[in-house]
């Protein structure tokens, strides 16, 4: 990963780039409304990183209870496997902890291998998957978790 890149807190004003990345990166790409939502919820975490002005990968998660879930993680193209994913996801996961989830859990398509790879190195394993979950183009979703201690 590259050294000028910074962690910064994601919100309304990266919506344009938001929506950049996730129309590359995802099938069923979420809505502005959806990111919108995000932003407002308690207990959500929206992080990003930037290099200059321009964001290159985002996350988001929320908390509830002693859980933490990951909703979302994407990469620019350009900046895929450059260590954005693996360190934005380590990000996710401190700052879960700090807040006292115990667990995180997260969903997956099943035909996302590179998605996979990454989850299972971090230590997830798959727990359920939901046949057919996924629309356009139809495929099963894999539920995947991992304890979450001090990283």
């Amino acid at each position: 990963m590259s050294g000028a890149s910074r962690l910064v807190s994601l919100g309304p004003i990266h919506l344009p780039q938001l929506m950049e990345i996730e129309r590359c990166s995802f099938a069923s790409p979420w809505c502005e409304e959806d990111f919108l939502y995000w932003f407002g919820v308690e207990g959500a975490l929206c992080l990003g990183f930037a290099r200059a002005d321009e964001l290159t990968a985002y996350a988001l998660g929320y908390c509830q209870d002693r859980d933490f879930h990951l909703t979302s993680l994407a990469v620019e193209p350009e900046f895929r496997r450059r260590g954005f994913a693996w360190e934005l996801l380590h990000q996710m996961l401190r700052q879960a902890a700090a807040r006292g989830a115990g667990k995180c859990t997260l969903e997956v398509r099943a035909a996302n291998r590179v998605a996979l790879e990454l989850y299972a190195k971090a230590g997830f394993r798959s727990v359920e998957r939901r046949v057919a979950h996924y629309n356009d183009p139809r495929d099963d979703g894999i539920i995947m978790e991992r304890g979450i201690e001090i990283l």
